[in-house]
């Protein structure tokens, strides 16, 4: 088998280390495509594995294609893609762009749409995916040990991709913003900046290995650092004040609409 990469940005190069790193396939049998021409020389001297700039090699040459362009790039790579698709793989992590649409350009193609996150670069990430109308059960065990390689994986319908973009697609984001505030907290009360960065990427990191390892959820966990009358209740009831929940909830609402919205006409 032979995998095709098209698009090397950010989380195309998360997954082809993590295909290299976990022994899945030999570097010879992974094809990445890239535009830019100084990204493509890095890839070639970085990773030691057969590069292109040009999409209608990958379709000729491999099995299973990887879209990882930006979804308003998609139309003009599906366009090179469109008659050299027979018998294979598509799988798509554009977001927004759903299986349908895929199929409504490409035809009766085997789709596997995928949402993974930047933990990715680290083998942390958790992806979901979703079939297309065309796809087989073997499609989604493949595509599965692909995106294993980079962390878990996760089976959802469809129409629960938009969400999942706004989750965990879009969540890494949330979790920095919220550690960059404390760590300018921290600053504000007095902490030297190199304390107060350990104070918090220690306690986040902490926290979520914590939540992870528990059976606890996190609501029974919180409540045993906010005890009655404490520091944390303290800073809790100001939460309560501003509308908290209200503001994240409309936050994650509105990423869902706008993943929506990427969607190519």
């Amino acid at each position: 088998m032979k995998i095709g990469i098209i698009g090397c940005g950010n989380m195309g190069q998360a997954l082809l280390k993590g295909i290299i790193d976990q022994g899945y396939l030999a570097r010879r049998n992974i094809l990445c495509c890239e535009k830019d021409r100084q990204r493509l020389s890095s890839l070639r001297s970085s990773f030691k594995v057969p590069c292109t700039r040009s999409i209608s090699t990958v379709a000729q040459q491999a099995e299973v294609i990887i879209l990882a362009v930006k979804p308003q790039d998609a139309h003009t790579v599906l366009a090179d893609l469109k008659t050299s698709l027979k018998g294979k793989l598509l799988i798509s992590i554009c977001a927004g762009l759903s299986t349908g649409k895929l199929e409504q350009y490409l035809g009766r193609v085997a789709v596997v749409r995928v949402m993974p996150n930047m933990p990715g670069l680290i083998n942390q990430a958790i992806s979901a995916i979703c079939l297309g109308k065309y796809a087989k059960q073997r499609h989604q065990r493949l595509t599965r040990s692909i995106f294993s390689c980079i962390g878990d994986v996760l089976i959802v319908k469809e129409q629960k991709m938009d969400a999942v973009t706004a989750i965990s697609g879009s969540g890494p984001a949330y979790f920095f913003y919220l550690t960059e505030k404390l760590i300018a907290a921290a600053q504000k009360l007095g902490l030297p900046l190199a304390d107060a960065r350990q104070l918090v990427i220690k306690t986040c990191l902490g926290s979520a290995l914590l939540l992870n390892q528990s059976k606890q959820s996190p609501r029974a966990l919180r409540n045993k650092v906010a005890s009655k009358g404490g520091t944390t209740q303290a800073a809790f009831s100001v939460f309560r004040k501003k509308g908290w929940d209200k503001i994240l909830f409309s936050a994650v609402q509105a990423a869902a609409k706008r993943s929506r919205q990427l969607r190519p006409n």
